[in-house]
């Protein structure tokens, strides 16, 4: 594909070129793997509660996660969005 003018980009290259929205990646990483364990450890956690006291903590600690979560996110592919509009519209 060299011989093409098509030269494929190892991941350390594409690193090096991309290191500025290295913290958006990480944290669009990171809270999909919350939201992956919490769906699987949540519902768990929430039913092997000792008390309705107990529950409604763990109800407001969850909704205060979610909501965090949904905002990192947000934010996070509002800068990766941003970078990439960016890019496309250079000469």
């Amino acid at each position: 594909m060299a011989l093409m003018g098509i030269n494929r980009a190892r991941p350390s290259h594409w690193l090096k070129n991309h290191r500025d929205a290295l913290p958006s990646l990480v944290a669009v990483i990171a809270v999909a793997l919350f939201w992956v364990v919490g769906a699987v450890g949540g519902i768990r956690f929430l039913a092997d509660a000792s008390s309705p006291m107990a529950m409604l903590t763990g109800l407001y600690v969850g909704l205060a996660a979610v909501a965090v979560s949904i905002i990192i996110t947000t934010l996070a592919l509002n800068d990766l969005a941003r970078r990439y509009a960016r890019t496309r519209n250079r000469p």
